[in-house]
């Protein structure tokens, strides 16, 4: 395990087990925990941050539909172009109703530019209706916090329209999206 590591310094636990166990080397082949301990107990990493418990998350959701949409966008979607046959990521603008859990938007756009991010945003609510809220990450599209701290056109459809747009807090991924569906409870 020791030698896979410094071979490998980039590898941690989780990928030396896995390596491990494809390998057979090793009969048995140890936890992922127990790779970790040995790990630092030789100091080739250094101990972090227990990350916390499901149990310590608590489920939370709206008492009825259209108090909340949560919004994200996520990527992997590949494209061909019929023509040149070259590659490229597209990405799909989602939006999912809190507590129904109905999906209001499933939009794919080649780039997730402001404008696109819009338009799929305005479809739904010409489609659905206008929800109280809606939660968003800090992304671009959703706010100017590279710019001068202006209002972008997804703050100002949010405005014309009296909804309230709500932020994740930075470098929570998994704070949009229902299929979490969980706030830190120590948080």
């Amino acid at each position: 395990m020791c030698e896979l590591r410094r071979k490998h310094p980039k590898w941690g636990p989780r990928r030396i087990a896995h390596v491990l166990e494809r390998s057979g080397t090793v009969s048995p082949v140890p936890s992922r925990m127990t790779v970790y301990r040995i790990l630092v107990r030789h100091g080739l990493v250094e101990p972090g941050v227990r990350r916390r418990k499901r149990s310590d998350y608590k489920r939370w959701q709206r008492d009825r539909a259209m108090q909340l949409w949560q919004m994200d966008i996520v990527g992997g979607v590949m494209l061909v172009d019929p023509l040149t046959g070259e590659l490229s990521e597209a990405k799909v603008v989602t939006g999912v109703d809190d507590h129904s859990r109905f999906c209001v938007i499933a939009s794919v756009v080649e780039r997730a530019t402001g404008r696109a991010v819009c338009a799929a945003f305005a479809g739904a609510l010409q489609r659905f209706g206008v929800p109280e809220e809606v939660l968003t990450d800090n992304g671009k599209q959703f706010i100017d916090r590279f710019g001068q701290g202006g209002e972008v056109l997804f703050d100002r459809i949010c405005r014309e329209n009296g909804i309230a747009h709500r932020l994740t807090q930075p470098a929570s991924p998994t704070t949009t999206g229902r299929s979490s569906g969980f706030i830190d409870v120590a948080a």
